[in-house]
């Protein structure tokens, strides 16, 4: 009966041996739901076979086993998700020690999307959107700009943007 119960998990190369009832645990994933009519079952070594991240694996096996999701460490946030999507886990399950370390990655690309729109935002104006900031587009469009008018905005950006330009560098504002 044990030996009936028993099912072999080959991931990556790596042989994980569990019981069926052990799987059974987590309903509707896709651990829950193997047969032998799968095409990842092989009679004659009689095991499943998944190319997948074994390490990664391994952490979900053991959830299976105790109910409690650890993140990784050695592995990226984006892999762990997406080894959680393949097996029909829910990332929200992480345990809350693992929470913050888990969800760090998330962070980062608010953050990095984040620095990417500024960057795109500050893209030099051009001399129209300048002149349409400074409250002189008229003068602009009619090529009537006064010294004052095309000096403004380069002392302006002297002070409010310290690095951009070798003459801002220069002035000691940026230090």
């Amino acid at each position: 009966m044990d030996g009936e119960n028993r099912i072999i998990l080959n991931v990556g190369g790596f042989r994980f041996e569990t019981y069926r009832t052990t799987l059974k645990k987590i309903p509707a994933t896709r651990l829950s739901r193997l047969t032998e009519a799968l095409a990842n079952y092989d009679p004659v070594l009689n095991e499943f076979f998944f190319d997948r991240h074994p390490g990664v694996f391994a952490q979900i096996l053991n959830y299976y086993r105790t109910g409690k999701l650890h993140y990784p460490t050695n592995v990226c946030g984006p892999l762990f998700e997406e080894e959680l999507e393949f097996w029909g886990l829910d990332a929200n399950q992480v345990e809350p020690c693992c929470w913050m370390t888990y969800t760090v990655h998330r962070d980062t690309q608010t953050t990095l999307a984040i620095l990417d729109k500024l960057d795109i935002e500050t893209d030099k104006p051009s001399q129209e959107e300048v002149a349409r900031r400074f409250g002189y587009e008229e003068a602009y469009q009619k090529g009537r700009l006064n010294w004052w008018q095309r000096m403004k905005p380069k002392i302006w950006s002297l002070f409010d943007e310290p690095y951009s330009s070798n003459s801002a560098k220069s002035s000691g504002v940026a230090l």
